[in-house]
């Protein structure tokens, strides 16, 4: 693995440069709602929003619970909703997509989420002017972003993926169909290794012996960088911090990731 000295601030994850045309050569994850928080004057909260960003496009994924929390986190951290061009929702919980009116009115803006979707939640992105895109199968949302399969049997839900040169990055909402099932299924439909993973694993409630073989796997899979959070537990995180190391993304409100990653110090 490459190896160069990087500054961190903030838990500011730093980028090597990489080749590609469409698919961006690096993105940027910007934390906007989780349970914890490492910037001043934000607000933690039970769920999970962030912004990622590459060749100069902005997909919002999820939306936290509250839209006053995300609605000032947005504030803090300096974003422009405004330049978001599409979003992408994990699954139908509500700390995932209550927050969703922070974002105002945005005729047409692109609304990718599972098919399972009810009728409640999909009338509450109408009132935006969200312009629905329900999917059950992988589609493209933007160059070099996409929506996976939607995949589970009682909470259907889906990931976000995006093309680096390293290989593909995977945010996940909370994975209650699996994090490896969902990883694995991503990994063979688009014929490309992952290279990092972040968001909610849903291993709050999984025995440590458990949690331990998951992280085998990954590690297995070859999945360079992981950063669990939200409903992964703080146990959990504790596990993959002690395998990963310098390799482990902390999250919280805050956190920016930037990928492909040489090394976290």
């Amino acid at each position: 693995m490459k190896r160069c000295s990087l500054l961190v601030a903030c838990l500011l994850v730093l980028v090597g440069l990489g080749t590609g045309q469409v698919s961006p050569r690096s993105l940027t994850i910007t934390y906007l709602y989780d349970n914890t928080t490492i910037a001043g004057n934000t607000r933690p909260d039970w769920g999970f929003s962030c912004l990622i960003q590459g060749n100069g496009n902005n997909v919002l994924f999820d939306a936290g619970a509250n839209p006053d929390i995300l609605r000032a986190n947005i504030a803090a951290l300096h974003v422009d909703v405004s330049r978001i061009q599409a979003i992408v929702f994990s699954h139908e919980h509500a700390d995932h997509t209550g927050g969703t009116a922070a974002l105002g009115e945005r005729s047409g803006l692109p609304t990718f989420f599972p098919a399972a979707f009810g009728e409640a939640t999909r009338a509450l992105f109408l009132r935006q002017g969200l312009r629905l895109m329900p999917v059950s199968r992988a589609a493209a949302v933007l160059p070099g972003f996409a929506v996976s399969d939607e995949m589970g049997v009682q909470i259907r839900e889906a990931a976000l993926v995006a093309e680096i040169p390293d290989g593909l990055v995977v945010v996940a909402g909370c994975a209650h169909p699996g994090i490896i099932p969902m990883l694995k299924q991503i990994s063979a439909s688009r014929k490309r290794p992952i290279h990092m993973v972040v968001g909610g694993f849903h291993l709050l409630q999984t025995p440590a012996d458990e949690v331990k073989r998951i992280v085998s796997e990954f590690q297995a899979m070859g999945i360079a960088y992981a950063g669990p959070t939200h409903c992964t537990g703080d146990e959990a995180m504790k596990l993959f911090r002690a395998a990963y190391g310098t390799h482990f993304i902390r999250g919280g409100v805050g956190t920016i990731v930037r990928a492909p990653v040489a090394e976290i110090r």
